[in-house]
């Protein structure tokens, strides 16, 4: 039993590396061989037949070992000779090895025989926020007295582990995104995931819980944000997290899509249950006529030509009310431009709920990048339309407006780049908007790790969000130092 230990596959390689070298040694050239004497070369021939020889006895007794198993006298000798040379072949040769490319790998030798592959990356957000707060409460739009408090805080904003790679085929591809962090209710969820089949350039269709696409900032990755975060337009305005199928793909080298149909303008979190019968659309197409603008808002690659994107989005849902008449989950998280959440109690009047309403939401953006450069500007446009609540409303229709715009350049090459930018928000309920810059230094000229300072004057604040440091109705100065890495 002990020597049966012994004999693994292993053995295979050792003889083989002491028979190649020979080969190799015997063979490079016939000059190689003509300094030698007879006697010399005949002790190499019987040397190399010796290790011939022992490498067969060991293929040999690994198939004895592998047909003395249960079952293996059922099958016919071919097939048990089969079985055991691809037992050997898989011991000797692994169908995958590890690598690191833009995370850690399990690649195959070959996609062919073995077309699987798995990625994994980790990327975390660790932030310090401080919030000067101008004011200490405000009254929304159905007369609450809302707090307005203070920050001063550590934090994971977004922690993420992700999960990715293909099955079956290369185009075949999967994404799940689980996220953790200490400012949400949910410290550890599914943030994103999906199946995806590639079928041309042109066209790639998915299935999953993914983004609505709706608007450029929102849709760009948060790691690739100009500052720190998104600004507070894009948090007022953009839809969220949906399951549904989409398609995306390249028309052109540079005309780019991306459509989806899903459950909700933002039915992240929400069981089926929970969900109206309505689904919402939403499409955003940009182009890029110059070079490719690449990804993100910062130009760390550094372009030596105008790099010009522009691009519209559009997205549309219509919400109902429960079986109870009563506002459904979907529609929490649409506000007035003072911050109240539309379906407050009283928003619209006195003591009268809205329960149902359609949302109808157009952005538009440009951008350009250049030696190190950059510009990104985007405008956006809401129409909530069809609304009717448990009682009478004064207006069946509302429309908020507002835009940011943003510039950055790098005062020293793929290194250090200094940013300003600017958001507004304006509707029937108020105005609110934001100013301020920062630094951003990229650690080794990457956009994997990057520490970022900014600060910010906050007024009126339409927008809340915990990740952010955005809250519906502040006013004051927000200051925010992190660092991002992803690797």
């Amino acid at each position: 039993m002990g020597l049966a230990k012994r004999r693994q596959p292993r053995i295979c390689l050792g003889l083989l590396s002491l028979l190649v070298p020979a080969l190799l040694a015997s063979t490079v050239s016939g000059q190689a061989l003509a300094p030698q004497s007879a006697s010399t070369n005949t002790g190499r021939i019987d040397h190399l037949e010796q290790v011939v020889g022992d490498l067969q006895s060991e293929i040999q007794f690994l198939r004895q070992q592998l047909a003395s198993r249960p079952g293996a006298n059922t099958m016919p000798a071919p097939a048990t000779r089969m079985v055991a040379d691809t037992a050997i072949s898989s011991a000797a040769y692994p169908t995958h090895y590890l690598t690191y490319d833009d995370g850690w790998t399990i690649r195959p030798h070959d996609s062919v025989q073995s077309p699987f592959e798995l990625k994994f990356n980790v990327h975390n957000q660790f932030r310090y926020t401080g919030f000067a707060n101008r004011v200490d409460s405000f009254v929304d739009a159905a007369g609450n007295i809302r707090p307005v408090s203070a920050r001063n805080d550590f934090d994971i904003n977004r922690g993420r582990f992700v999960f990715s790679g293909y099955a079956f085929n290369p185009n075949i591809q999967f994404y799940t995104n689980l996220d953790y962090n200490t400012v949400s209710e949910r410290p550890v969820q599914l943030l994103l995931s999906w199946f995806s089949y590639r079928i041309h350039d042109a066209l790639t269709v998915s299935m999953g819980l993914g983004k609505v696409p709706g608007t450029w900032e929102w849709y760009e990755t948060s790691r690739f944000t100009l500052g720190a975060e998104r600004t507070m337009a894009t948090t007022f305005f953009r839809p969220s997290i949906t399951a549904g199928v989409w398609a995306q793909g390249q028309l052109s080298d540079r005309l780019h899509y991306h459509v989806l149909v899903g459950d909700g303008f933002n039915t992240f979190t929400l069981q089926a249950a929970e969900l109206d019968t309505n689904l919402a659309y939403s499409a955003l197409v940009w182009w890029e006529p110059f070079e490719p603008f690449g990804p993100g808002f910062s130009d760390l690659e550094y372009h030596e030509n105008l790099s010009v994107r522009t691009g519209h989005g559009f997205t549309y849902a219509a919400n109902d009310s429960d079986p109870l008449g009563e506002p459904g989950p979907e529609q929490t998280v649409i506000r007035l431009s003072d911050g109240t959440r539309l379906v407050e109690n009283g928003a619209l009047a006195p003591n009268v709920t809205v329960n149902e309403f359609d949302i109808s939401l157009y952005a538009v953006h440009l951008g350009a990048k250049r030696r190190g450069w950059s510009f990104a500007a985007e405008y956006f446009f809401r129409w909530l339309t069809s609304i009717r609540g448990n009682g009478a409303l004064p207006v069946n229709s509302l429309f908020d407006h507002g835009f940011f715009a943003q510039s950055g350049m790098f005062l020293v090459p793929e290194r250090l780049e200094a940013y300003a930018s600017g958001s507004y928000v304006t509707g029937d309920f108020g105005t609110g908007y934001e100013y301020g810059g920062g630094l951003n230094w990229y650690c080794g000229g990457r956009r994997g790790s990057r520490f970022t300072f900014d600060v910010a004057r906050i007024e009126d604040s339409p927008a809340q969000q915990d990740r952010t440091g955005l809250v519906a109705g502040g006013s004051g100065t927000l200051f925010r130092l992190q660092w991002w890495h992803f690797f």
